[in-house]
C-alpha cells in the first residue's frame, strides 16, 4: 500500500467505545473518519455514568496504542473478587487474578468510569498532530442523529436533512441503533419484536465511597478485594470499584421486574424497592446508591449477516453482536473490533476492496463474539442458579477450594474449570495478530495477483 494512494474515508455512526476504538485504529491506518453521535455531548447527559470493566484483553489494546497511562490512571486495578452466597452473604471463598495469565495477556483488569473511557479515547482519536499534511483526519459531530441508511450510494441521513457521504460506513450505535435497524429490515424482519425476553433485569447503580465507609457492616465491599459476586436463587449481584475514586458499582439480576429500560434512562423503580429477598448488607448498600438503571436481559436477534449486501456499511460491539448487559467482556470486545478492523485495513487503501475486508472481519471476528456471548451467558446462569442439587455441587466444590488455599472457580473437569480455561483463551487474543494472520494467509494473495497483471 502506496502512501500516495488517497485515503479511504469512513462514516462511523456511534461515538461508542467500540465506535471510537475504530476511530483511533483507522486513523492509525491513515485513514479519514467522521463519526457522527446523535448525543450533543460525549456521552450524553441524562444519567451518571456507570463502570466500564475493562479485562487484560481490552486493556492491553489501550496499553498498546499508548494509552497505559491515561487508563491506569483513571482505574482501579482488580487483582481478586469475593464470592458470597446470598440472602445471608455466606463467605465462600476468594478468586485471585494469576499473575501468570495477566502476563501472559499483557493487560491489567482496570475498572474504570464509562465517562472517563469514552473521555480517553474520544481524545485520542482527535488528537492534533504537528504534521497535519501526514495525519489522517478525525471529526467527531455531536447532535448529529442519523435516521437513514442508504447502502447504495454509501450515505446517511441526518435529523437535520443533513446527507454524508464515504467509501464505508460502520454502525457502533448499539443493539437498537439505525444501522443495526437497517439490516434486520433487510431480511424482511421487524425489529420491534426480534427480540426475546429471558425474564430476567439488570438493575444496575453507583454508590458513593465516601457514603460507604460510614457503614463498618458495608466493609466487604469497599476493602480488599473490592470486587464481590453474590450468588442467589435466580438471582444474583456483583460489586465493583470504580475508578480512582474507589466508588462501589453494583449490579444486580432479578426476575422481579418486567421493566423495560435503557442505559440512558433512570428506572422507574429504585434499586432497593427490588431488593426484598436480599440480605441487609446488600439493601444498605442499594439504599445509598444514586439513580440507577434498569435493561431487560433478552435474547437478541441473531443478524445473517454484520456487512450488507453490497459490502459498504458494516455493524461493531454492540450493533454486531449484542451481549448480556453488564457482560464481563462487553468493553473489551468492543476495543477488540476496533482494533481488529483498524489493522485489517493498514493494508489498503483500495476502495473495491473494503466489501472483501468487511467480511474478512465478520469471518474472524463473529466466532470469536458468540463463544465470549455464550460464556457471559453461562456466567449469569451460575451466579442465579436456583437451590437444588447443581447449586449444592457449585457450593460445595467452591467452599472445598477455598478450605484447600485454592482459588474458587479451579475445580478439575468442571463448569468452573472450563471457565477458567476460556477466560485465559479469551485473555490472551490480539486482534491485531488476527487481522495480520487474515493478511498474510488470505488477503495480500489477492493483493500480490492483482500487482502481476498490473
Amino acid at each position: 500500500m502506496s502512501n500516495s494512494e488517497p485515503r479511504l474515508n469512513f462514516i462511523i455512526v456511534g461515538a461508542s467505545i467500540a465506535g471510537l476504538a475504530s476511530a483511533i485504529a483507522l486513523k492509525r491506518s491513515r485513514h479519514n473518519v467522521l463519526v457522527l453521535e446523535k448525543e450533543t455531548i460525549l456521552g450524553g447527559t441524562s444519567v451518571p455514568p456507570g463502570c466500564a470493566r475493562v479485562p487484560p484483553n481490552g486493556s492491553k489494546i489501550l496499553f498498546d496504542w499508548g494509552l497505559r497511562a491515561q487508563t491506569k490512571g483513571s482505574a482501579y486495578t482488580s487483582l481478586a473478587f469475593a464470592v458470597y452466597k446470598s440472602p445471608d452473604l455466606d463467605f465462600m471463598g476468594l478468586n485471585t487474578w494469576d499473575p501468570e495469565l495477566l502476563s501472559e495477556a499483557r493487560g491489567d483488569f482496570c475498572d474504570i468510569k464509562h465517562q472517563d473511557l469514552l473521555r480517553i479515547l474520544y481524545e485520542e482519536a482527535t488528537k492534533p498532530s504537528t504534521q497535519e499534511n501526514l495525519v489522517p483526519h478525525v471529526a467527531v459531530l455531536f447532535g448529529a442523529e442519523v435516521v437513514k441508511v442508504d447502502c447504495d450510494n454509501c450515505s446517511v441521513t441526518l435529523l437535520s436533512g443533513e446527507i454524508h457521504t464515504g467509501d464505508a460506513i460502520i454502525g457502533a450505535d448499539g443493539a437498537y441503533g439505525p444501522v443495526r435497524r437497517m439490516l434486520i429490515e433487510a431480511e424482511n424482519v421487524d425489529p420491534r419484536s426480534c427480540d426475546t425476553p429471558t425474564g430476567m433485569t439488570l438493575y444496575s447503580a453507583k454508590i458513593p465511597r465516601a457514603a460507604a465507609i460510614d457503614h463498618p457492616q458495608l466493609a466487604l465491599f469497599y476493602e480488599y478485594p473490592k470486587c464481590t459476586v453474590e450468588m442467589g436463587s435466580n438471582r444474583g449481584a456483583f460489586t465493583a470499584s470504580v475508578g480512582i475514586e474507589n466508588d462501589i458499582g453494583l449490579w444486580v439480576y432479578t426476575p422481579d421486574s418486567t421493566e423495560d429500560g435503557c442505559w440512558t434512562r433512570v428506572a422507574g423503580r429504585k434499586l432497593v424497592d427490588i431488593l426484598d429477598a436480599w440480605d441487609p448488607q446488600i439493601k444498605m448498600l442499594a439504599s445509598l446508591a444514586g439513580p440507577a438503571t434498569c435493561v431487560q436481559i433478552k435474547d437478541h436477534h441473531e443478524l445473517e449477516s454484520w456487512v450488507s449486501r453490497n459490502g459498504r456499511v458494516i455493524v461493531v460491539g454492540e450493533a454486531a453482536h449484542p451481549f448480556p448487559p453488564a457482560a464481563l467482556h462487553t468493553y473489551s470486545v468492543a476495543l477488540e473490533d476496533g482494533a481488529f478492523i483498524g489493522k485489517v485495513f493498514s493494508h489498503t487503501r483500495d476502495r473495491v476492496r473494503i466489501p472483501e475486508f468487511f467480511n474478512a472481519f465478520e469471518e474472524h471476528r463473529r466466532p470469536r463474539c458468540m463463544q465470549i456471548r455464550e460464556i457471559e451467558k453461562r456466567y449469569i446462569e451460575l451466579i442465579t442458579l436456583p437451590d437444588g442439587g447443581r447449586q449444592k455441587a457449585r457450593d460445595e466444590a467452591m467452599r472445598a477450594n477455598h478450605a484447600a488455599g485454592r482459588n474458587v472457580m479451579e475445580v478439575p473437569g468442571s463448569d468452573l474449570q472450563q471457565m477458567v480455561d476460556a477466560t485465559r483463551m479469551i485473555f490472551a487474543y490480539d486482534p491485531s495478530d488476527d487481522a495480520d494472520e487474515w493478511w498474510m494467509s488470505w488477503g495480500r494473495l489477492r493483493d500480490s495477483a492483482k500487482a502481476a497483471t498490473e
